[in-house]
C-alpha cells in the first residue's frame, strides 16, 4: 500500500469524507473498467461501481489496519457483480408496464398516480441527495456538471445520485410490486 493511500484510508476511517472521495477518485476508473469487462454492459458496470463504493464506505471501519485497500475494494466489487448475476438486476429496474403508453383514462390515472408517488418520495430524500438526483434525472447533467453545480467532487456526485436512486427504489418497491403483478 502506498504511504499516502494508507493515510487516506486512516483519515476516511476516522470520518473524513474528502479522504474517501480521494480514494474513490483514484480507484473509480479501475473498478469501473474491471466491472465493465466482466459484465460487458456499461450501465450495469456503472451501477455496480457505485454500489461497491457505497458498500466500501459503509464497511470502511472493518478494514483491518495494514490491509490493502485496493484488493479489499475489488473484493467488494466482485461480490456486487456476483450478487447482480444471481438476482439478474431485474429487481432494480422500473418495470416498463408501470404506466400505460396508451392514453386511456386508466393509463392516464396510473401515470399521474406514479408521478405523484415519485414526487412524494423525492421530497423525502435528504436535500443533498435530492439536488444531485434531480440534476441528473431532469436536467440530464453529467456527474462532472453536477459536481460543479453542487461544489463537490464528481465521485461524490455519483455517490449521491446512486444513494437517491436506491432510496427511491426502496420507497416505491411496495407500490411497484402491487401494480406489476
Amino acid at each position: 500500500m502506498h504511504p499516502d493511500e494508507s493515510k487516506l484510508v486512516w483519515e476516511a476511517q476516522n470520518g473524513r469524507q474528502q479522504a474517501f472521495a480521494a480514494l474513490a477518485e483514484a480507484y473509480w476508473p479501475k473498478v469501473y473498467r474491471w466491472l465493465f469487462r466482466l459484465s460487458d454492459h456499461p450501465h450495469l458496470a456503472e451501477d455496480l461501481t457505485q454500489e461497491a463504493f457505497l458498500k466500501a464506505w459503509s464497511a470502511l471501519p472493518t478494514l483491518a489496519e495494514g490491509s490493502r485497500f485496493r484488493s479489499w475494494l475489488f473484493a467488494i466489487a466482485r461480490n456486487c457483480f456476483l450478487q447482480a448475476k444471481r438476482r439478474g438486476r431485474d429487481e432494480e429496474k422500473l418495470p416498463e408496464t408501470i404506466a400505460s403508453p396508451i392514453a386511456s383514462p386508466e393509463g392516464a390515472a396510473l401515470e399521474e398516480e406514479t408521478r405523484l408517488l415519485l414526487e412524494s418520495a423525492c421530497r423525502r430524500l435528504p436535500e443533498h441527495y435530492r439536488a444531485a438526483f434531480l440534476l441528473w434525472t431532469y436536467e440530464d447533467m453529467s456527474y462532472h456538471e453536477i459536481a460543479e453545480v453542487l461544489g463537490t467532487t464528481e465521485v461524490t456526485a455519483r455517490w449521491r445520485v446512486c444513494k437517491a436512486r436506491r432510496f427511491l427504489l426502496s420507497e416505491l418497491k411496495p407500490y411497484l410490486e402491487q401494480h406489476v403483478s
